[in-house]
């Protein structure tokens, strides 16, 4: 079996998988800990895969996407340490099916990377990815090319931010509320972030877009189901599409 991480600024994604599928047949969860140590890191790992009822010596092959390199370590050498294996770390250098326009590619999210390779393979058309977690990112590929995109905070950032930052405003949760008129500071505060973040992001969207309607867009990441009904414009909703990038660059790297 092949184990990858989809290491995110909130939360990590551990995926198994056979050898010959991209879908990962088991998905683990958990809090991204930037000062985790290789122990407590090997724990959780050892942890997730007892869950799915296999071995360390199940695993023969490992890779993995992050967006937090205080973390890279830490996982190389967990991974060393429980599978006896190296580790491919994803980086701009790494092998792909797509090339990349960007001024510095070392400065690209990897995420957007895995994302936008396994939209070429899978999908094969031009298009949109919009990653909603804790940042939102979109990036354009067209015909074969990563042409860079737009980055824009996260729903839940935003909300934490504010809160901190202001004195007499609070969280709330993020849902659609009654009007979008509010009458009070929590219904308020409820329909600014509701209506901006999809104002925000078929906007951005559109903007991207210009003349070119045969974009198509593809959504991830964990707010893309919450936000999705919500959207007036056509997308894909594909929550496990960076997962299967990391199965497809494992194959390509291996």
């Amino acid at each position: 079996m092949i184990i990858g991480f989809n290491i995110g600024n909130t939360h990590t994604v551990l995926g198994l998988y056979d050898t010959s599928n991209p879908l990962p047949v088991f998905m683990y969860r958990y809090p991204t800990k930037r000062d985790a140590t290789v122990q407590e890191l090997s724990d959780t790992i050892a942890n997730a895969i007892k869950e799915y009822s296999i071995d360390a010596g199940d695993i023969q092959g490992a890779i993995y996407s992050s967006v937090v390199p205080q973390c890279n370590n830490a996982y190389d050498a967990a991974c060393k340490k429980l599978f006896s294996i190296s580790t491919h770390r994803i980086t701009h250098l790494s092998r792909m099916p797509i090339m990349i326009e960007y001024d510095n590619p070392a400065q690209l999210g990897v995420d957007r990377i895995v994302n936008a390779v396994a939209a070429y393979i899978d999908y094969k058309i031009d298009c949109i990815i919009v990653d909603i977690g804790t940042a939102i990112t979109f990036c354009l590929l067209e015909n074969g090319v990563l042409k860079g995109g737009v980055i824009a905070p996260g729903v839940k950032a935003a909300m934490n931010g504010l809160a901190q930052s202001t004195a007499q405003l609070f969280e709330v949760p993020f849902e659609k509320p009654a009007s979008i008129i509010a009458q009070n500071t929590k219904d308020a505060l409820i329909s600014g972030f509701f209506y901006g973040w999809i104002s925000l992001i078929e906007g951005i969207i559109q903007k991207m877009s210009g003349t070119q309607a045969h974009y198509s867009v593809i959504c991830t990441g964990g707010m893309a189901e919450v936000l999705h009904p919500y959207l007036s414009i056509p997308v894909n909703i594909d929550t496990k599409l960076t997962m299967r990038g990391l199965y497809y660059l494992y194959d390509i790297n291996r």
